[in-house]
């Protein structure tokens, strides 16, 4: 396979992939590639700030810039002058790619989460030619020459099926999710090569997000002996998961032989770890507890109502009819729809804090005057009001007596910036015993059980394995400063 010898840097992201299953592949022999790779160069720890939200990862690597300033941490960012959610788009993020394009180098990029086209005038972008979180509507590409060279390469199997989560006990529709992800992997690869033949990049950065889509659905697969899948009954002998990483590894091995001489990085920026669902208790335990208190039915405004009312029949509706909505109905228009519906009606003035929507940690904001537009908490009562929700979630325990919080981490070390923050006030770490399919709360009456069928969760660290760079990074290195460091390789 000839080289490229434009090309300096090649930097592969796996979205999501856990460094120890990595580490445990590249040791039986399941991941040669990377392994080459990393006794030809090194194996760094990454550190991203996943203990927030796996949303907030992509764009900190992408602006070099942390949460407290990037200001996005989910799908579904809140907007506190309006008391309400915002689809996440990132149409006003600066990624670190667009300063290289300006001073004439030439960039590639494929489907980095959660970035969107910004222009660039040569080299590639294409996002979302198959992507597991989706910002936008369709496939967008650039400069206008690119879209003739994505017909070249047949679409992405998931792009072409309106797939929801696959089911841990379905042993035949687990056996097709890694089918169609590796034939994913496979013309991922061949379109990478295809880009970068035609458009001579000096950065080609580009990520298979497989490793995320299929990490959630099938982790069970790798972990079949954790106490949370054993308690379920989930058990799997197939090593579907194992074979996704396999042939992501073998893509790996063409485009770093392409590479020639070129830095390659391969990396994660967070990881992956067992999970049953999400739990969704939170919301409930914060009005029980008084710090949140929904508006009365006749307090509310009639569009207040028409909302509530639809957000009921929608927790109401049979699965099935669920399902059939899901699959049916356009991505807008459920995100329309979903927008109004995603929060209750709250009594802002009796409401000291309230939970975000979520699908793995805990989110608490603090309605806090002077930046929330209905704020009730003065700035002076805000750490207090952040130490009674602490002394309290620390101690929420299960009907068993199990404690149900693994730690809760304030995303600000004092309150001095607090009327400038934009990310969740506190974040909740479960413990495993929160993940129980019928869970019931100590001192409440009601029952809970996880939203979803995810057998995955997020797990905080990362991975880079590098050959060639400089010499003296160390043995760990911030996700924030990973565009910089590109950038000085390249200059």
């Amino acid at each position: 396979m000839s080289s490229n010898d434009d090309l300096k840097v090649l930097a592969i992201g796996l979205d999501a992939a856990e460094p120890s299953l990595i580490q445990q592949l590249m040791k039986d022999g399941s991941m040669p590639g990377l392994a080459t790779l990393a006794s030809e160069g090194r194996w760094f720890r990454v550190a991203a700030p996943a203990h927030i939200g796996s949303g907030c990862v992509w764009p900190t690597f992408i602006t070099g810039t942390p949460p407290t300033e990037h200001g996005r941490y989910s799908e579904w960012i809140w907007r506190p002058e309006e008391m309400s959610l915002e689809r996440y788009h990132g149409r006003d993020l600066d990624p670190f790619w667009k300063r290289l394009d300006e001073k004439g180098i030439a960039v590639g990029v494929l489907d980095v989460p959660f970035a969107t086209p910004v222009g660039l005038k040569s080299g590639f972008e294409v996002s979302e030619w198959w992507s597991h979180d989706s910002v936008l509507e369709s496939t967008q590409s650039g400069p206008e020459k690119i879209d003739a060279l994505l017909k070249d390469i047949p679409a992405h199997p998931l792009s072409l099926k309106r797939q929801g989560a696959v089911k841990p006990n379905d042993p035949p529709a687990l056996r097709q999710l890694t089918k169609d992800s590796n034939e994913g992997v496979r013309r991922r690869g061949a379109l990478v090569q295809h880009l970068i033949d035609h458009t001579l990049p000096a950065l080609a950065l580009i990520v298979f997000p497989e490793t995320h889509h299929t990490g959630h659905q099938m982790w069970h697969t790798v972990a079949s002996e954790h106490p949370l899948y054993r308690s379920q009954n989930l058990f799997s002998s197939e090593p579907l998961l194992r074979e996704v990483y396999r042939e992501i590894d073998f893509q790996i091995t063409n485009l770093a032989a392409k590479a020639g001489d070129a830095v390659v990085m391969v990396f994660s920026l967070h990881g992956m770890k067992a999970g049953l669902g999400s739990p969704v208790f939170l919301q409930q335990v914060l009005c029980m507890r008084g710090f949140s208190q929904i508006s009365s039915w006749s307090s509310q405004s009639w569009s207040e109502r028409r909302w509530s009312m639809l957000a009921g029949l929608k927790k109401r509706s049979p699965k099935l009819v669920r399902n059939l909505y899901y699959k049916l109905t356009p991505q807008l228009a459920i995100q329309q729809v979903a927008r109004p519906t995603m929060l209750p009606v709250y009594d802002w003035q009796k409401t000291r804090a309230f939970s975000l929507p979520t699908d793995q940690y805990g989110w608490i904001r603090i309605n806090l005057k002077g930046r929330e537009a209905k704020g009730s908490v003065p700035p002076a009562s805000y750490c207090e009001t952040l130490d009674e929700l602490e002394e309290m979630l620390t101690q929420l325990k299960n009907s068993e007596g199990e404690l149900l919080v693994r730690d809760v981490v304030r995303t600000l070390a004092n309150d001095v910036m607090a009327l400038h923050h934009r990310i969740p006030d506190l974040v909740v770490h479960w413990s495993d015993a929160a993940f129980s399919s019928r869970l019931r709360i100590d001192n409440t009456p009601f029952e809970s059980q996880p939203a979803g069928i995810k057998t995955g969760q997020h797990a905080l660290d990362g991975f880079c394995v590098m050959r060639g760079g400089p010499n003296d990074l160390g043995t760990s290195m911030q996700a924030q400063d990973m565009g910089r460091l590109i950038t000085q390789m390249l200059m």
